[in-house]
């Protein structure tokens, strides 16, 4: 399945406020220097987003019964919600990240895509499990289940308290109306609604710095030790792809994510750095325990918010996208803090662009979300099938 290049965050120039920069590095939503440009099914043109466009777009498309996508900020969701599947961003550790190339492995996890959460649960199920390949999911001992199917129950959401986070609202008023639908249809079901969840200032400021700073320095790390153990005639280093990427004799395809790889070569902190160990040891502990705090506060089994604020963006939008005071979504809240995060779809903008719900909760309880996404998902069979699918010959019988 096509990739957006380094898992779409590494050589990123995020986090700069430079519109000269930020024009320099823009890479087409769901672009690969190999494998060219993927379109969203739903409309050709807007992407599929990233990083694991191509997946999901495959997924939506009925190419697939499931596949599977990274996660470090949100390339599991953010596919899921462009392309209207469901998918499972699961707690740091449950899932093995042995094979991987690394982003960074303080956050990077494998996670399952699907057309329902059934197909999701039922791939779980076979892909949990202590990994002596990756320390991470010693975590996981004692806390795995094999078999995440028999979560699957209506009735599930009865008495659920599940809180709405509002400040991750209120950007686009197709999606809102969708997600405001669906809190009408969990209080149907049994759900209790705890309205107005706000998340802390601090926490909102904080997001995304701590997630540039700690991916781009894990980033180059991480993945010069990967390619020391890959075979000979393969670059070595983060900086012998800094200098191929920006080699006008290898004919790179991507001249944005070039100039993000170069950009970030010297910006970039070492893992010995003082800050850089201030965030790994202590900020993204203060994140994680105010999440915590939310969740005790309001006694909540799981948090609810629109996993896009906006539906599906154009590939090559007409200007450079506005940089935000810490992003509009809060998906690598879930990588922050390591927790699951289950996406569902939930219907369709007046234009036809798919819009999906997250299910956030706590390590370790994908039981409970997998159960909550279900009964959602069996009361509104929301998910639909992409008008552009286009037929493969396997899908004719000849007479």
């Amino acid at each position: 399945m096509n990739l957006s290049e380094w898992a779409g965050s590494g050589g990123s120039v995020s986090g700069t406020t430079d519109p000269a920069i930020i024009k320099a590095g823009q890479v087409p939503n769901g672009f690969s220097s190999m494998g060219g440009q993927t379109k969203n099914p739903h409309d050709l043109t807007r992407g599929p987003s990233g990083s694991s466009g191509g997946t999901g777009a495959a997924i939506a498309a009925s190419f697939a019964q499931f596949g599977l996508g990274t996660d470090t900020g949100g390339s599991v969701r953010g596919p899921s919600s462009a392309n209207g599947i469901v998918g499972l961003k699961p707690t740091h550790g449950l899932m093995s990240r042995d094979g991987i190339i690394p982003l960074a492995l303080a956050f990077d996890t494998a996670g399952p895509m699907a057309r329902s959460v059934y197909d999701v649960a039922a791939a779980l199920s076979v892909m949990t499990g202590v990994d002596p390949a990756d320390p991470a999911t010693k975590k996981s001992e004692g806390k795995f289940a094999t078999d995440y199917t028999k979560f699957l129950k209506v009735g599930s959401l009865k008495g659920a308290r599940i809180g709405i986070a509002r400040d991750f609202m209120g950007k686009d008023a197709g999606t809102d109306a969708v997600v405001e639908a669906a809190i009408v249809k969990l209080k149907e079901l049994g759900a209790v609604i705890v309205d107005e969840v706000r998340y802390p200032a601090y926490l909102l400021a904080a997001k995304q710095p701590i997630y540039n700073t700690l991916v781009a320095a894990e980033f180059k790390a991480q993945l010069t030790q990967y390619l020391k153990t890959t075979k000979a005639g393969f670059p070595k280093s983060f900086d012998e792809v800094v200098a191929l990427s920006n080699d006008p004799k290898t004919n790179y395809r991507s001249p944005g994510k070039a100039f993000g790889l170069k950009y970030n070569s010297t910006r970039t902190l070492d893992l010995t750095d003082p800050s850089y160990l201030a965030i790994k040891n202590e900020q993204l502990a203060a994140v994680k325990a105010g999440i915590v705090a939310l969740f005790e506060k309001h006694k909540l089994d799981a948090i609810l918010y629109p996993t896009s604020p906006r539906p599906a963006t154009l590939i090559n939008p007409p200007t450079p996208p506005v940089p935000g005071a810490g992003g509009d979504s809060p998906t690598s809240f879930a990588n922050e803090t390591g927790f699951p995060d289950l996406i569902v779809p939930a219907g369709l903008t007046p234009e036809g662009l798919p819009v999906t719900i997250s299910f956030f909760g706590q390590a370790f309880t994908e039981s409970k979300l997998i159960g909550y996404g279900y009964d959602f998902e069996q009361a509104t069979k929301a998910r639909v099938l992409p008008k552009t699918t286009p037929k493969l010959p396997a899908d004719s019988v000849a007479n």
